[in-house]
């Protein structure tokens, strides 16, 4: 099956699988009662269904830029002041699970999350809020792209010590780096993805499948796929896109450049002003995301247990251990949580395909 499509049919599965993307402005609201709140869980948008103050149950219903019938019905309220804030989940993909508003302050901005555990407790998703007037197919093309782009966004060298940053340029002033992303128009984030060469800086125009934002963009005249790795990022030559077509010759397969993590800046600093979301997460494999979840405890300073953390994060200039006592933000204490889940969940499937 087509990488993407797993993807989409994971996401159609395991409805709950959690989380959306509140980085750019009409996503930063949060809920304290769960009777008109609305979610978003990387692929579906779900909104309330007609509630009323005195209803016995939420019905929550929702669906992709390709269909819709989505469903999630709330009961067994569990209730504060007044306000619904978690209950029994039940779905035509689930079991019954115990679902439950989570309300927490850091940096200056509020959360809300939406935990979802199994029966014995064990946390297995995590939804975060969704701003109502972006339930609509533009809605989550805007989602879609920002996932993308944060995929690429960082600094990397080449094998020759050039730099390369994918990071967002200034619409109005030839496209300067954007020094401050989380003050960029969400609506323009599109036109505004960028990549600074020691060529100069070219605007990214990324390609679609089945009507998915996907990391596949132009370099140097031919269009190639970015996959993030343990080792760094890989921009491989691509194949089966339908609506691509390269200069007859090209490869359709292998790695065309391989640009490595720039050990002055660390790689995954999107963790530390943003909550991801599985949509995002979707496009690594268990390895960097391990890495990924513990650059957000090495930004602090936590000193390692494991060797080969520690002999990773001892290369960068950045990293200084100071103890295993660190304190997180709010936003970087939910994205451990959001990675770990994903995390686990890679590790199995990898496990099984390579069992295969």
């Amino acid at each position: 099956m087509n990488r993407y499509l797993r993807l989409i049919a994971a996401a159609g599965m395991l409805l709950a699988t959690a989380s959306f993307n509140n980085a750019m402005s009409f996503e930063q609201g949060f809920y304290d009662d769960l009777r008109n709140s609305n979610w978003h869980d990387g692929f579906v948008f779900y909104h309330p269904d007609k509630h009323t103050k005195n209803a016995k149950s939420l019905r929550f219903v929702g669906g992709t830029m390709h269909e819709g019938g989505y469903d999630v019905t709330l009961t067994d309220f569990k209730t504060k002041n007044g306000k619904v804030t978690g209950g029994t989940v039940k779905s035509e993909f689930s079991d019954d699970k115990q679902a439950q508003l989570v309300i927490t302050e850091g940096n200056g901005k509020k959360y809300s999350m939406l935990y979802i555990r199994d029966s014995g407790g064990r946390l297995i998703h995590i939804y975060n809020p969704l701003d109502k007037n972006v339930i609509d197919v533009w809605g989550t093309r805007l989602i879609d792209i920002n996932n993308v782009y944060l995929t690429l966004r960082g600094r990397y060298l080449d094998n020759k010590g050039n730099l390369y940053v994918f990071t967002l340029g200034d619409l109005t002033n030839n496209l300067k780096e954007v020094k401050d992303p989380s003050s960029f128009n969400p609506a323009e984030r599109e036109d505004g993805c960028i990549l600074i060469t020691p060529e100069g800086t070219e605007r990214l125009e990324f390609a679609e499948e089945y009507d998915f934002t996907v990391p596949v963009f132009k370099m140097d005249g031919i269009y190639v796929e970015a996959r993030q790795t343990v080792r760094g990022l890989e921009l491989r030559y691509i194949k089966d896109f339908e609506d691509i077509k390269n200069p007859e010759g090209t490869p359709t397969e292998g790695i065309y450049k391989m640009l490595y993590p720039d050990p002055n800046t660390p790689r995954f600093l999107f963790t530390a002003d943003q909550v991801v979301n599985e949509g995002l997460l979707g496009h690594y494999d268990y390895q960097t995301l391990r890495l990924m979840r513990n650059e957000i405890m090495a930004r602090h300073g936590y000193s390692f247990n494991s060797p080969d953390l520690q002999s990773y994060f001892d290369k960068t200039s950045w990293y200084k251990p100071v103890s295993q006592d660190v304190k997180l933000s709010a936003a970087e204490k939910i994205n451990v949580e959001i990675i770990k889940i994903v995390e686990n969940r890679r590790k199995q499937e990898e496990s099984e395909e390579a069992a295969q």
